[in-house]
């Protein structure tokens, strides 16, 4: 789309320079000094009437970086007509143009072009992996390219293509082409051909030719086929709507199970302010499978909309505003058909937004949220705050002292529905609180920091539970002091001068032995607090809480330059820590760590050990492994590790997460792995997800691509295994396929279910 824009003016754009170059005041008129200017051993002037003059033999005329070469050009003095035959060759930084005849107006810049060929460059603009690495140019050809006034001009039965090849691979031909200069091209009777085959037919193709480089119009459709949807066909039009908004619409037609619609828009405000929004809507038609046991299942018709975004608004007078929205009508349709392995595990579908404000330390917020999370068949669970108000003061000195003073205040309506099974009364209730604090640092000591803090929290709720541990509407007030002290030190570091190192000019290692003090009054109506989802309902009264860690962290200088000064880098980084509580029903409550959530109770949490590791810039590895010190073994393991090395990557993840005894541990395996060769002409990726826990590969997916010279193909394997825990599934897996073809200067997309790994 934008090469072809991009064509289709600078093919104009020479034109129009041509007809400037033979203007009278370039050529001068006919006189007798005029004519010592134009004679030379290889062009030889003739007058064959009084304003008539003829120019022969290797005639070249040249202006402004133009040149013009022709056997034979005549100069009509009296209607000022330049006429160009025999070999006439025009040149200028951008390419060249050849016909075999060329007609201009010296005065109007009107003309005709016959039997025009050419080759033009693209440009730095161009993306040279399209071209195979080659340069970007354009070949192209018309019987007749005229001007018809201005800004208009039409091309008759031409064609353009990016490839060398005396048979292209592929290129455009067209019948007829309206141009308006800056504006748009208009074509009629336009046939793509393959190897001079033809393949497709548009009687009628619209593109405009604005400069920002954005053009509306078709993008190539892609082709695909799965066990589920059956054969595939993907199609999309981009609209661009001016410098700071564009458009994209979509059409999906798959044989087995109907088809679907969508549109995105994108937008770009100015500085902080942007958003981008997508819906779509798929019309869903009965279908059967029958499974290699002879058993049928049936898809059952359905119709489904899902939306998509986000936007982000400065509105003056200190206030941004946000909205973010990812909702599905229907569940089924999002884990059955999107390729994005994110997408199609999502269970939670939520709507949201903001207005926020800040004044120096005065800070007013309002935020709306309402979340639903689907379990399985059973329903979903309706959770959020609708609206949470909440407004403070940001600590700051009192009289002058180092104490610092703060007070936050909130209300916000607590939104909770159980709507599994049969489903359970609406929870949902108003909570209002108020939460002031203060905070005295005791130690200015580079190698000692110790500061303390004291807080009250005064929270009022609209229920409660009752003896019976049922929610009921009875008001509750709960009140408690905290104490809080945290200490960093003292802080041990050596350093070590590595002058003939080839990795740092200079290592530092790092010991930060850290300790938390936490004290919480007694909460003597604890047990008739109705928790919800908000973690700060979760607070255990009348105990003491001491967590005590040692980090150790290597930090490394890079060699510097005579310019450019080392510079230094954390390359390793450890840490490990535990918590010992007073009241051992606390540690079920601590969100500090993963392993939490369990049903036996200890004095101790589990020993959480955290390290990350960076040796290069381009090799991340951390790994976080929790403990559990009374029996419970190995509760949570998780490694993240990525590398990259010129055009290669890799990536890959593992997570192990145990509750234990008697509850089955999940372990869950990602791999992801891309190549780019041959300058990104050649390419691949291959991406991996595995259940462990049960031993089931949930999704894979090789993807690779070829780009030749003026063409390039893209292709994409997925399998997905769908999990066992649901009846909504027809068939046990899905087998994809997809095909997308780029021809040079084309643009290309990923649908909206996500082909080509697309983004969602």
């Amino acid at each position: 789309m934008l090469q072809l824009r991009l064509l289709i003016l600078v093919l104009v754009c020479s034109c129009t320079t041509i007809a400037r170059a033979q203007n009278p005041e370039a050529v001068p008129s006919p006189t007798s000094d005029a004519l010592a200017g134009f004679a030379s051993s290889q062009w030889h002037l003739e007058r064959l009437s009084e304003h008539h003059w003829r120019l022969t033999g290797q005639v070249e005329m040249e202006r402004d970086q133009l040149s013009l070469f022709a056997d034979q050009v005549d100069l009509f003095t009296d209607t000022n007509q330049l006429v160009a035959e025999g070999n006439v060759v025009l040149t200028n930084p951008e390419g060249q143009i050849s016909a075999t005849r060329v007609e201009l107006n010296t005065n109007s810049d009107a003309g005709n072009f016959y039997d025009a060929s050419g080759i033009l460059s693209l440009g730095s603009e161009a993306d040279l992996a399209e071209f195979g690495g080659q340069d970007p140019d354009v070949y192209f050809y018309a019987d007749h390219l005229e001007k018809l006034d201005n800004r208009r001009y039409r091309l008759t039965r031409g064609a353009f293509t990016t490839c060398v090849q005396p048979t292209p691979r592929w290129e455009l031909t067209s019948g007829s082409v309206v141009i308006n200069l800056d504006e748009y091209a208009v074509l009629r009777n336009t046939i793509l051909r393959v190897k001079g085959v033809p393949l497709m037919y548009m009687p009628f193709a619209y593109y405009p030719l604005q400069e920002d480089g954005r053009a509306t119009g078709f993008l190539l459709p892609q082709y695909g086929t799965s066990t589920l949807r059956g054969q595939a066909l993907s199609n999309a039009f981009f609209l661009a709507l001016g410098r700071s908004q564009d458009a994209t619409l979509f059409h999906d037609w798959f044989t087995r199970t109907g088809q679907g619609v969508g549109a995105e828009y994108r937008y770009l405000g100015g500085s902080g302010s942007q958003g981008s929004f997508r819906s779509y809507l798929f019309n869903q038609h009965s279908a059967e499978f029958t499974a290699s046991d002879g058993s049928v299942s049936e898809l059952p018709e359905n119709r489904s909309f899902e939306l998509t975004g986000g936007l982000t608004q400065k509105l003056g007078g200190g206030f941004r505003g946000r909205a973010r929205f990812d909702y599905f009508s229907d569940i089924t349709t999002q884990q059955l058909y999107h390729s994005n392995l994110y997408e199609a595990s999502r269970r939670l579908r939520t709507l949201g937004g903001s207005l926020s404000g800040n004044w120096g330390p005065y800070s007013l917020s309002t935020v709306y949220q309402r979340n639903e999370t689907f379990e399985g068949d059973n329903g979903s669970i309706l959770y959020g705050s609708t609206p949470r108000i909440s407004g403070s003061i940001a600590q700051r000195s009192l009289f002058g002292l180092p104490i610092y003073g703060g007070v936050t205040g909130e209300y916000s309506y607590l939104l909770y529905q159980d709507r599994r099974g049969a489903g359970l009364p609406n929870s949902s209730m108003n909570r209002m609180d108020l939460f002031p604090s203060i905070r005295v640092p005791f130690s200015k000591l580079t190698y000692l920091t110790v500061n303390s803090s004291a807080a009250y929290r005064l929270t009022h709720y609209s229920q409660s539970l009752d003896a019976g541990q049922q929610q009921r509407a009875i008001p509750l007030t709960r009140r408690y002091l905290t104490l809080q002290s945290d200490i960093i030190g003292p802080v041990v570091t050596r350093v070590w001068d590595t002058p003939t190192s080839n990795f740092a000019e200079r290592l530092k290692h790092v010991i930060e032995p850290t300790f938390t003090f936490d004290w919480t009054s007694q909460i003597n109506n604890f047990k008739q607090v109705a928790v919800l989802t908000d973690a700060s309902d979760f607070v255990l009264g009348g105990m003491m809480r001491l967590t005590y860690g040692l980090t150790n962290r290597l930090l490394a200088r890079t060699h510097g330059t005579e310019d450019t000064p080392g510079q230094a880098r954390e390359i390793l980084a450890a840490t490990i820590q535990q918590t010992y509580y007073t009241n051992p029903e606390a540690s079920i409550y601590d969100v500090n760590y993963a392993s939490s959530v369990r049903a036996q109770q200890s004095n101790f949490s589990t020993i959480a050990l955290a390290v990350r590791a960076a040796p290069t810039r381009s090799t991340d590895t951390t790994i976080r492994v929790e403990h559990d010190p009374t029996g419970g073994g190995l509760n949570v393991f998780s490694l993240t590790s990525s590398a990259y090395w010129g055009n290669q990557s890799v990536s890959g993840s593992w997570s192990h997460y145990s509750q234990g005894e008697g509850v089955p541990a999940s372990s869950y395996v990602t791999a992801n792995t891309g190549i780019r060769l041959h300058e990104g002409r050649l390419g691949g990726n291959y991406a991996l997800s595995w259940d462990a826990g049960r031993g089931d590969i949930v999704s894979q997916s090789i993807t690779a691509f070829y780009n030749a010279q003026c063409c390039g193909i893209g292709f994409e394997y997925q399998s997905f295994n769908y999990p066992q825990l649901s009846t909504r599934f027809p068939i046990p897996s899905d087998r994809r396929i997809n095909f997308s073809f780029m021809l040079a200067g084309l643009g290309t997309f990923s649908n909206f279910f996500g082909a080509f790994g697309g983004p969602q």
